[in-house]
C-alpha cells in the first residue's frame, strides 16, 4: 500500500510531533534585542523552542534539543531552509549527501525538495536556529489525512 504524504504547515504541531516539551511562539516574537543566554534561561533545562523572527518574509526558531532528540524526515516542497548550529553537536541526514556532523558556528543549507532529518548528537544539549519561509509546509512519507492550517 503506498503511503500518503503528510504536509503540515503548523509549526506548533511539528514541534510538538518531533517531541520539543516546550514551545513559545510569541514571548520572544520580533523584539528589538535579547540575548540568547536570557532565552535559554527563561525557557529552562528541558527541550524547548521559540519563535523569535516572523514577517511576510520569512520566520526564524530557536529550538534546543537534547542528545538523541530531533525531527523527523521530511522536506519542504515550497521553501529553502537554513540553521545555524549555536550550540552542541548535530547529525544532518540530507538527502544526495547522507549524514554529516555539524557543531557551533556552522550553518547548514537545504534546497526546497529536498529529504532531510535532524538529530542532536554528543554529551550536551544543542540550540539550532531555522529560517525558512513563514508558515512553511513540512512533508512526511507517513500515512494520515492532510494537516494544514495557518498559524
Amino acid at each position: 500500500m503506498k503511503k500518503k504524504q503528510i504536509y503540515d504547515d503548523d509549526v506548533s504541531r511539528v514541534l510538538r510531533k518531533d517531541g520539543v516539551k516546550r514551545i513559545e511562539l510569541d514571548e520572544f516574537e520580533n523584539l528589538p534585542t535579547i540575548s540568547l543566554e536570557e532565552i535559554k534561561k527563561r525557557m529552562g533545562n528541558d527541550s524547548w523552542a521559540t519563535r523569535v523572527i516572523y514577517n511576510d518574509r520569512f520566520g526564524g526558531v530557536l529550538i534546543k534539543q537534547h542528545p538523541g532528540e530531533g525531527n523527523r524526515l521530511h522536506y519542504h516542497p515550497n521553501a529553502d531552509e537554513c540553521w545555524v548550529i549555536l550550540d552542541g553537536e548535530w547529525e544532518w541526514y540530507i538527502e544526495g549527501e547522507g549524514k554529516k556532523r555539524v557543531t557551533m558556528h556552522d550553518i547548514v543549507v537545504v534546497r526546497k525538495g529536498t529529504k532531510h532529518k535532524i538529530t542532536c548528537v554528543g554529551d550536551k544539549a544543542g540550540v539550532r536556529f531555522a529560517i525558512t519561509m513563514p508558515d512553511v509546509d513540512h512533508v512526511y512519507a507517513e500515512e494520515g489525512p492532510r494537516c494544514s492550517s495557518k498559524i
